[in-house]
């Protein structure tokens, strides 16, 4: 879909950029990692894997050149990393540790900012299209939801998001207003997705995977940048960003504004502007401030087609995303470092919904479907390396939900849940070539008292120098959303006394859903035979337990205008078993060439469903992406974005087909002393047109011309 927010900078990873470069927020090697550059004995497990990568090594060598001083030959991991100063060989969010990728503990998928420019994407979710099993769909309303390995509806629960390692999830119906995130696509540093559950370092809703958006640092935005971007379905983008020193005080600022047609002849128009700050204060030996607040705003036109009542579902919407958060660090040695955060967000939905006499002669509707909810969040963690063998990071958090909607759930009260979480991480080195990580968390459950104890184990041999074996068990956690455990969604006539439809008459016993569990075995296998090269490989078995599935029954207790309706309801299901393996691959060479290729097969399949589901239909088995990225002489670039997806169905509507995606940009840079442009010519959808959501909408071919200025 030619669907994407304007662009950003490359901080010179062989992708040009348009906006001002981004720097590390850390440099990862400095935080109290592993001490790099220590050469490993050539113990008997690094002896036994030189045999199995000879003939890899020495093809993927063949076409990076020869290093400077001459000579291919490899060094240890950690020297090299550090030497090449190689960011994206490290990794924070899964262990809430500085990582090298051979060493995290869940399969990863880093997308920098190079990546993002070069795949042509104006929207975070295109950009998320290029992970391995992840699918990405458009919904009623022209907006995306984002499911990892399927079994997902609109709403797509199963994937925590964080901002900087804050919650931005959504609590009361799951998952993302992501149109509406107020972070624009051009401040994203990197994305950090872990492929797997992980709920041992962020709790709930981390069931299948956790997608990390980070920002770049404001203290590299001195000076001015600017876009605009016009194309195809109405397509218009704007975007504002200018940063400096206020005394000690680093501050950037950025607007945004994005907006389309959405699906041809739907009445799903959208635009949305968004607006961030950032700012960092270093306080000498009382370590440092970083403050990051946005705010969203969303102006959305939706219809949900029902041929049977013509125009009744057609209406217009606001929706509003305030987020804030302030987190303060101190290192008291160079081995340890004191984190507290604190952050809030806040979410209304403005819906007056619609009024309309015919979906029942006689009987004037008028649904309201307007809310609000709110989060506050604190967390603190304490970070610590006791050896060169030995490390670790412990911390308590507390968050807090409340959301009001008199038509969701049939009340005009508050409803709150509280969240407790104690958590603890080691990465410990037996031998110089074999890594554990050991984590847990232990977390309040908010509809009882009880405490959930979610593990996760991981063991990494290194073959060699090159070569990375991994093992690991993970157990990830959903709880149910306040909407489906205690939602009740009431529709009533304006002229007459009686209900009219109750939509949703959720949890069976009102409160009585139980949280999802999710208990994940992988082997994985990780070869980087130079800084410039890696592949990752891996086999899955997830089981899903207590699997909440809304199913239709039919309700006699209540007094309606239609007796004996059918209503949907939620109830815990049989468990689920999902199998699969992924591949992704990362290659760049010294002539401007850089590569990205994902690959997921997938499996699934219930016991025995309660409902009559076929969970099977909710996985496509095959998908995969590709990432092309070419620079050539004379400042001009060339990139293609492809993406392949088999058959699936989002559940609770109809299948769709296998579809083809495929991205084309050309780029020109410009420079005119310390001002720099950048040109850029986009085709979308070249290939066939997408249907990733319903059959009957498809995004069309299109065209963007997009221009950035920097100064």
């Amino acid at each position: 879909m030619l669907a994407a927010d304007p662009r950003g900078s490359g901080a010179g990873a062989g992708i040009g950029s348009g906006v001002l470069p981004m720097k590390p927020r850390a440099d990862p090697a400095s935080l109290f990692s592993v001490r790099p550059g220590r050469p490993r004995a050539r113990s008997f497990f690094a002896r036994s894997g030189r045999a199995f990568g000879f003939l890899l090594n020495v093809l993927a060598l063949a076409p990076l050149g020869t290093r400077a001083g001459g000579g291919a030959e490899a060094r240890p991991l950690g020297e090299r990393d550090a030497a090449d100063g190689g960011d994206s060989s490290w990794v924070l969010t899964p262990a809430r540790l500085p990582q090298r990728l051979d060493e995290a503990p869940n399969a990863m998928t880093v997308i920098d900012r190079a990546m993002i420019e070069a795949s042509g994407a104006r929207r975070l979710a295109e950009v998320l299209r290029l992970v391995p099993g992840i699918q990405v769909g458009y919904k009623y309303n022209n907006q995306p939801t984002i499911a990892y390995h399927g079994l997902s509806d609109e709403f797509a629960r199963r994937v925590l998001v964080l901002v900087n390692g804050q919650r931005i999830f959504q609590y009361s119906g799951g998952g993302v207003d992501w149109n509406n995130l107020p972070i624009p696509l051009q401040d994203i540093e990197r994305i950090e997705v872990i492929r797997g559950p992980s709920a041992a370092a962020y709790g709930s809703n981390a069931l299948t995977a956790v997608i990390n958006i980070q920002t770049g640092s404001p203290a590299e935005y001195a000076g001015w940048a600017g876009q605009a971007a016009a194309g195809s379905n109405r397509i218009a983008d704007g975007f504002l960003r200018g940063g400096g020193r206020i005394g000690a005080l680093d501050v950037a600022f950025s607007l945004a504004s994005t907006g389309e047609g959405g699906y041809p002849a739907i009445h799903d128009d959208r635009r949305n502007h968004l607006l961030l700050f950032q700012g960092e204060l270093p306080l000498g030996a009382a370590g440092d401030l970083e403050l990051l607040a946005g705010y969203g705003r969303g102006d959305y036109e939706a219809q949900n087609v029902n041929p049977a009542y013509p125009g009744t579902f057609e209406r217009d919407f606001v929706d509003t995303n305030i987020f804030q958060s302030l987190q303060w660090r101190r290192s008291f040695t160079p081995d340890d470092e004191l984190r507290v955060t604190l952050s809030h967000n806040r979410v209304h939905h403005g819906d007056p919904g619609f009024s309309s006499a015919a979906v029942i002669p006689g009987v004037t509707l008028k649904i309201d479907f307007q809310f609000e909810e709110a989060r506050e969040e604190f967390q603190l963690d304490y970070t610590r390396r006791f050896s060169d063998r030995w490390r670790g990071v412990a911390g308590v958090g507390y968050y807090r939900d409340a959301y009001r909607s008199p038509y969701y759930l049939n009340t005009d009260a508050t409803v709150a849940t509280h969240v407790t979480q104690l958590f603890g991480h080691g990465e410990y080195r037996p031998w110089d070539d074999v890594v554990f990580n050991l984590g847990a968390m232990l977390e309040q459950a908010p509809l009882s008292d009880e405490w959930l104890v979610l593990p996760r184990l991981s063991a990494h041999w290194h073959l060699d120098d090159r070569q990375t074996l991994r093992a690991m068990y993970a157990t990830g956690s959903r709880q149910p959303s306040i909407y489906e455990n205690q939602g009740q969604a009431v529709i009533r006539g304006v002229n007459v006394p009686l209900t009219i439809y109750r939509v949703y008459a959720t949890g069976l016993d009102r409160g009585g859903l139980t949280p999802e569990r999710n208990r994940a075995l992988e082997l994985g296998y990780f070869w980087q035979p130079a800084p410039a090269i890696n592949l990752d490989l891996r086999v899955f078995q997830e089981r899903i337990s207590d699997f909440i599935t809304a199913f239709n029954r039919v309700e006699t207790d209540y007094p309606t205008v239609q007796p004996d309706h059918t209503v949907v309801d939620f109830g815990n299901d049989a468990p689920i078993t999902v199998r699969g393996a992924e591949a992704q691959l990362q290659w760049r060479n010294r002539r401007g060439t850089r590569l990205f290729a994902g690959y997921a097969w997938l499996d699934a399949n219930a016991d025995r469903s309660r409902f009559a589901v076929d969970y099977g239909r909710g996985v496509p088995q095959h998908s995969a992406s590709l990432l092309l990225s070419q620079e050539w002489p004379g400042d001009w670039q060339a990139s293609l974005a492809y993406t392949d997806q088999s058959a699936m169905q989002w559940y609770r509507e109809a299948p769709i087909a296998a579809y083809h995606q495929l991205t084309g940009r050309i780029a020109k840079r410009l420079r005119w002393g310390d001002t720099q442009a950048l040109a850029e010519l986009i085709g979308g959808n070249l290939v066939e047109d997408v249907r990733d959501y319903l059959p009957g909408r498809a995004w069309e071919r299109g065209v963007l011309f997009r221009f950035s200025v920097n100064y």
